[in-house]
Order: structure tokens, then sequence, then C-alpha cells
């Protein structure tokens, strides 16, 4: 069983072997280099495609999110990775989950500077694609203002995601 922490501080992550709660063991860990998108890392969360097991991790400074490849806890490999654009919903990349609908996964992403959350298609963690995005006052979202993290949950056939505010 193990743990991936952000750092904040330290612009990476760290994935901790919890498996003996009386003795953790530091395992893997990244950080900014230059060319990775983990400058103020915030949200983390870990999904599984096939075989391998991937933490998308998201960034406030760098304004985008990073794939990271968390298969090997020794030895974790970043993937790809998105930034902040005209286009994206990215500014302030705080708090990020994954879903699955059918044999897609899919990560939102809670982005405090945009005042909005952006959808990314993560099903190949190598090619990550945007999707949509919605921000604060725009097509009905009037409660979006400074978000800070989200939550997913299933009613029914229905996918719903619950975001956290600072703002509103």
């Amino acid at each position: 069983t193990y743990a991936i922490v952000t750092a904040f501080k330290d612009d990476g992550v760290q994935i901790i072997d919890v498996s003996n709660p009386e003795n953790i063991v530091a395992k893997g860990y990244l950080t900014d280099d230059g060319t990775r998108t983990l400058d103020g890392a915030k949200g983390v969360d870990t999904f599984t495609i096939g075989a391998n097991t991937y933490a998308i991790v998201a960034s406030v400074n760098d304004n985008g999110v990073q794939m990271i490849d968390v298969s090997d806890p020794s030895n974790i490999v970043a993937k790809d990775y998105l930034t902040d654009n005209a286009s994206l919903t990215l500014d302030g990349a705080r708090g990020v989950k994954t879903f699955t609908i059918g044999s897609s996964t899919y990560a939102i992403v809670a982005a405090v500077n945009d005042n909005g959350v952006q959808i990314i298609d993560v099903s190949d963690p190598t090619n990550i694609v945007a999707l949509d995005s919605e921000t604060d006052d725009v097509n009905g979202f009037d409660f979006l203002q400074y978000p800070q993290d989200v939550e997913i949950f299933t009613v029914g056939a229905s996918t719903y995601a619950i975001v956290s505010v600072q703002g509103d």
C-alpha cells in the first residue's frame, strides 16, 4: 500500500510505502526540473488503466497538470502534461479528481485563478486531451469563484462533480 504526497514548496511528489504504518518508507519522487509541470504541486489523484497505475498532479504555479506513471513506486516516470493557455481553464490548477465513463478515463481540475473547471481525457496518459471547461457566471455555472477542490460521485447512471469554492 502506497501514498502519494504533493509537495507545494518542494515542487514535486513523493511516494511513500505505508504497508507497515509503524515503519513507513520513502520510495520514488519527482520534482519540477523545468521539463515537468510540478511547480506548486497541490492536488493529486490516482487511477489504473490496464496493468499500470498513474497519478495526475495539479500544479498551482505551473498552471497545469502532470501525468506520472507510478506503477513502479521506486521509479516513477513523468508522462504527458497540459498547461494553461487561452483555450484552457487551468490557471491556478489546484484540485483534481479522476473518473471513468465507459472505457474512458477523465480528470476534472479546479482552477482557482480561472474561476472554473477543466475536463481532460486521460485515457492515454502519454497523450492527454483537454475537453470541455466552464467558468464562473457563464452557462449557469454561478458558483465557481475561486474553486479549491472537486469530488466525483454517481447517482444512478449519471456522474457528477461537486466543487468547493472559496468565493461566491
